[in-house]
């Protein structure tokens, strides 16, 4: 299970690397159906590189969360501060995903399908690196127990 919800969010975070590579060579419109700042869009549409730029370090970060994915479910073998990077990870998603419900409640006229789906996937993301740290926490307690209380003797 733990390993699958590492997968979870590592295949979450490379979709969203990719889609944000994806943004400069798509345009403004894909800048503003992403719902980037209005000075992002602006940006895109005048050539700057604000734009660009934005949308090539927040790609690099979701690669680098889902390179801490992969670690997590035993594809890499080490990534430095692992556990601390896949919680901190953990906690950003699901922040993220719960992000909306305020929202929802103050400005329900303000908020899109698109807010919502994309709350919905950060959280999925964020339960998927919260659910393979646990697992990989109750794994390494288990092999670390004598064999005797492993086995319930």
């Amino acid at each position: 299970m733990g390993r699958f919800a590492f997968l979870l969010a590592a295949g979450i975070s490379l979709f969203g690397a990719l889609i944000h590579f994806a943004a400069p060579l798509l345009g403004s419109e894909w800048y503003a159906f992403l719902q980037a700042p209005p000075k992002v869009v602006a940006s895109a549409e005048a050539g700057g590189l604000l734009a660009p730029a934005g949308a090539v370090v927040i790609g690099l970060l979701m690669l680098v969360c889902a390179m801490y994915a992969l670690a997590g479910a035993g594809y890499l073998r080490w990534l430095p501060f692992a556990q601390m990077v896949q919680g901190t990870v953990a906690a950003v998603c699901l922040l993220r995903g719960l992000l909306v419900l305020p929202y929802l409640y103050k400005f329900p006229n303000r908020v899109w399908t698109f807010d919502v789906i994309a709350s919905v996937i950060w959280l999925a993301a964020g339960l998927g690196f919260l659910i393979g740290i646990l697992q990989s926490a109750r794994d390494r307690q288990a092999a670390m127990a004598p064999q005797g209380e492993a086995s319930g003797v």
